[in-house]
């Protein structure tokens, strides 16, 4: 089934979840007060896989400006009552010291099962990430999608990098969640596939009788067609303390959703397929300082991730046009010309000399930086 081409910002509709470090304002500590919060938030925000997370989902919008500015308002209303609480929220990556003791697992059946056959690994898991979900007419669609957009997961990893720092040490990486989500086997970028019926087979494959796919998908790639929503979904991104970001990346998610949605996969040689893992480390590892390998044609070229960024952000500009996200895919000179967020907490670091002083940054930032979206919303009402 052929897809749409878009005319408007009502194809390929949009919604943002965000997981927040749960933090002390003060030390920058983790907390494990996400029960507690929870409770208070209503149905604002759910449980995540440690108590240190919390995740709030945004509604479905039409366009990425407004995806946004629900995270704007999602982010400004969970720290309001975080602050009566007694903790704040933090939007990084990872949280720089820890600790990351098995006992903040969170207690309900599905987590402690995870827990239990996850190993150390898992148990030891307190990551954060933003997924964008693209709404799409079916599963071919998705899968052809999906295709499509992995070898430009690199570019985007880039610009939204900010997990520098794990257990109080500089990792040298601007990703190291990524790393740390590569530990598991069904992470990553998402293999060849032929269509629907070959994701459909493999999904049943691994969840086994025992599984209900629908519950947890047993593939977490990097993108994947989301088990619960008829969406792509976009799972590789570090939660960005720059709220303003949020629209930036959805606008890049959805251009190439909508690009690639009526394409036949491709089937890419062996060669190809390496690049895009070496493009994928490159990016975790150097962030916007890395140099890509150029993949249509595959040339043995590298170019700087900026130059590649911007001309993705252009090949894709009239679709974006038409699907109302031009404004938004422009605020990507934004965070070329700023750098991302792994890069400032860097900074951070040598200006004060501590990774509480990082992690109050962060916390300083996310709401800091709705609060004043929320501010700007409503002096333009």
């Amino acid at each position: 089934m052929a897809v749409r081409r878009p005319m408007g910002g009502s194809d390929f509709p949009v919604g943002v979840e965000e997981e927040y470090q749960v933090v002390d304002p003060e030390t920058g500590a983790l907390r494990g007060r996400a029960p507690a919060l929870l409770l208070a938030a209503g149905g604002l925000a759910k449980a995540e896989f440690q108590r240190t997370i919390v995740e709030v989902a945004g509604p479905v919008c039409a366009t990425a400006a407004e995806a946004g500015q629900r995270a704007a308002e999602g982010r400004a209303a969970l720290a309001r009552i975080a602050e009566a609480q007694g903790v704040t929220i933090a939007a990084a990556g990872l949280h720089p010291v820890g600790a990351y003791p098995t006992s903040q697992v969170t207690d309900e059946p599905r987590y402690r099962e995870l827990a239990r056959t996850g190993g150390p690994q898992m148990r030891d898991l307190h990551i954060f990430g933003m997924h964008i979900h693209v709404g799409v007419p079916d599963l071919e669609t998705a899968v052809r999608a999906m295709a499509g957009a992995t070898p430009y997961t690199p570019h985007l990893l880039a610009l939204c990098a900010s997990s520098p720092f794990y257990r109080s040490e500089d990792t040298g990486f601007a990703s190291y969640r990524t790393i740390i989500r590569d530990t598991f086997p069904e992470v990553g970028q998402a293999p060849p596939m032929s269509g629907a019926a070959e994701y459909r087979k493999l999904v049943r494959l691994l969840a086994g009788k025992e599984c209900d796919e629908r519950e947890r998908c047993p593939i977490s790639w990097d993108i994947r067609p989301s088990s619960r929503y008829p969406t792509l979904e976009f799972r590789f991104f570090d939660v960005c303390p720059w709220v303003e970001d949020v629209a930036v990346l959805a606008a890049f998610a959805r251009a190439l959703t909508a690009m690639y949605g009526d394409r036949p996969p491709p089937q890419r040689s062996g060669t190809e397929l390496q690049l895009m893992r070496e493009n994928r480390w490159r990016a975790a590892r150097y962030g916007l300082e890395a140099r890509f390998f150029r993949l249509d044609p595959v040339t043995g070229e590298q170019r700087p991730a900026r130059d590649q960024i911007r001309a993705l952000a252009e090949r894709l500009l009239p679709l974006a046009e038409r699907l109302g996200d031009e404004a938004a895919l422009a605020g990507v000179e934004r965070i070329l010309q700023r750098g991302n967020a792994a890069a400032a907490m860097r900074a951070v670091l040598r200006r004060e000399g501590s990774f509480p002083a990082v992690t109050r940054w962060v916390a300083e930032q996310t709401v800091g930086s709705a609060r004043a979206a929320v501010e700007r919303r409503l002096r333009a009402a």
